[in-house]
């Protein structure tokens, strides 16, 4: 009877003690950051809790604007000959617009790890202006996103590109396409560099090519515009 109580005894003890292990090895592990030195391309859910967030003075924000306002965009607004006499001031993108270019660039390098791994990504944004809205009609004709749409009230506006990047066997920083891995080294559509890009891809895909490419063969590279201009949108809502 004692032999079968101690025995009784020590496997609900030996059970406690396994539990406690578990549930202390589960909370450690829910509770715990990846280390800053242990982020890879393979972590794409971040967290940045123990990282101060970014800011700005206002004085320094209004002193920059002001001077775009007063310089850049009066000489284009007032130059003579101008097609853009008013211009576009800002753009507008939706936070989900932004985290899904930011997560398929990760997430498309990540399932190309081999070529990707330890180099350093980035994001390239081009000052860009719209083309004329027949000219614009011709592009649109060859886009592969059915999200990107054009205005005709943007012809001829200030707009921004977003192109990915990554850093090349020189650690300079290239473009590149994410959704092919033949340009992890990086490319150029200047024609100085060939620019080779999968025809079967289409995730937010933008014709990279210069207007001399020939429109009926257009190359596609993952980038991000569609953001909305202002003006010619409202622009309530400006705090600059």
């Amino acid at each position: 009877m004692k032999t079968e109580i101690l025995k009784n005894l020590a496997l609900i003890t030996g059970t406690a003690l396994i539990t406690i292990i578990l549930y202390h090895f589960w909370e450690k592990n829910e509770n715990t950051e990846i280390p800053d030195k242990d982020r890879s391309l393979t972590t794409i859910c971040m967290d940045y809790d123990n990282i101060a967030p970014a800011t700005l003075t206002t004085g320094l924000i209004k002193s920059m604007v002001t001077k775009y306002d007063d310089t850049q965009l009066d000489y284009i607004q007032t130059a003579t000959g101008t097609v853009v006499p008013a211009d576009a001031r800002a753009i507008w993108f939706d936070l989900e617009t932004l985290k899904k270019f930011l997560y398929h660039l990760e997430h498309n390098v990540d399932k190309n790890y081999a070529e990707g791994a330890n180099k350093k990504l980035g994001v390239r944004i081009y000052y860009s202006a719209y083309p004329d809205a027949k000219k614009m009609d011709a592009f649109m004709a060859q886009q592969d996103d059915p999200t990107y749409q054009f205005d005709p009230a943007y012809a001829n506006l200030h707009t921004l590109i977003m192109i990915p990047t990554i850093t090349g066997k020189d650690g300079q920083n290239f473009d590149f396409n994410p959704l092919d891995k033949t340009t992890y080294d990086g490319f150029s559509a200047n024609n100085t560099r060939s620019l080779t890009t999968n025809p079967a891809y289409s995730t937010l895909s933008l014709s990279a090519t210069r207007e001399t490419t020939n429109l009926n063969s257009p190359n596609h590279t993952s980038a991000r515009n569609h953001g909305m201009l202002s003006p010619p949108g409202m622009t309530m809502g400006f705090g600059f």
